[in-house]
């Protein structure tokens, strides 16, 4: 398979994630568009909380869009620098998925920060996906000047 079309597998995949986030984010089924605002009162402060917020929605349609910058990341990269992304993702993704499991859910204790209650871990998606971002661009980089100082 041509080196392009790895690439734009990668481009699929992110708009696939992002595409079922946005399924299980709830509005396709939610018969009530928008949100209805749900007031939560807490010292003497109107929160609205909506519902759906807390699903797996959430996570994968910003894990689906930092799918799209690596995949825009990896449009400069060679068939050696895609290969080493790859086999970074194959040990990142596994680990990850193990740290996130036994991370979370995080208690946050009672008071002001988020109202209390706790993290699930669909929440992990977030610092562990912009960990992946940055890896990835380290890579690329990486790879950038591997390039030029054989060319030099």
């Amino acid at each position: 398979m041509k080196l392009e079309y790895k690439k734009g597998l990668v481009f699929i995949l992110a708009g696939a994630v992002y595409l079922s986030g946005q399924f299980f984010r709830g509005v396709w089924f939610n018969p009530s568009w928008p949100f209805p605002c749900q007031e939560i009162r807490y010292e003497n402060v109107v929160y609205c909380h909506a519902p759906y917020m807390s699903t797996l929605g959430w996570p994968l349609i910003n894990l689906g869009i930092m799918l799209a910058l690596v995949a825009v990341l990896l449009l400069w990269t060679s068939a050696d620098t895609f290969r080493n992304w790859l086999r970074f993702s194959a040990v990142y993704i596994p680990i990850v998925i193990a740290l996130d499991l036994l991370i979370f859910p995080v208690s946050l204790g009672s008071g002001l920060f988020m109202g209390g209650g706790t993290l699930g871990y669909e929440q992990g998606a977030y610092p562990f996906g912009r960990l992946f971002v940055f890896a990835t661009l380290l890579i690329v980089l990486r790879g950038l000047y591997h390039t030029k100082k054989v060319k030099a």
